[in-house]
């Protein structure tokens, strides 16, 4: 069985708002011993997201969903700020909800902007540095991750 989810971002001036549907009641992956059968995922659910860091926080990170095929992450870094290194075991995708930096992995430097969203394989260390001149607001995906730890 496939499953298919339409991500809606919707922009306002003050706040970020993700609509996630998920379409079918499957899992994305098939079970294992780490991500047994889980309860289905409500089928719409609306999560808002953060528009800039607190500012008394170099970075700020909030876990939005997470279920056994799919977790939902938003990362804030304060102008300048570093997400220091990390591994997941699991593929990621980065998305610049606002603001510009880049991830850096090995010695390869990829940007990060409106434009430009960043997929990772599995197991892949990488950092992400914000822009010295804003803040930079991450919406970062990783696939069948429920109980998946960064290292």
């Amino acid at each position: 069985m496939t499953r298919a989810a339409i991500h809606r971002i919707r922009r306002s001036r003050h706040t970020h708002v993700i609509v996630l549907v998920a379409l079918g009641l499957g899992a994305c992956a098939a079970p294992s011993a780490t991500h047994p059968p889980a309860s289905p995922m409500p089928p719409l659910r609306a999560l808002e997201l953060p528009a800039a860091a607190d500012a008394t926080q170099a970075r700020e990170v909030r876990v939005l969903v997470d279920e056994p095929a799919l977790k939902l992450a938003s990362i804030v870094l304060r102008a300048g700020a570093v997400l220091p290194e990390h591994s997941s075991e699991v593929p990621v995708t980065i998305v610049a909800l606002a603001g510009s930096g880049a991830v850096v992995s090995g010695g390869e430097r990829l940007r990060l902007d409106a434009e430009h969203a960043v997929v990772l394989a599995a197991e892949v260390p990488h950092a992400v540095e914000g822009d010295p001149e804003e803040d930079l607001v991450l919406l970062v995906h990783h696939i069948g991750a429920g109980e998946e730890r960064h290292r």
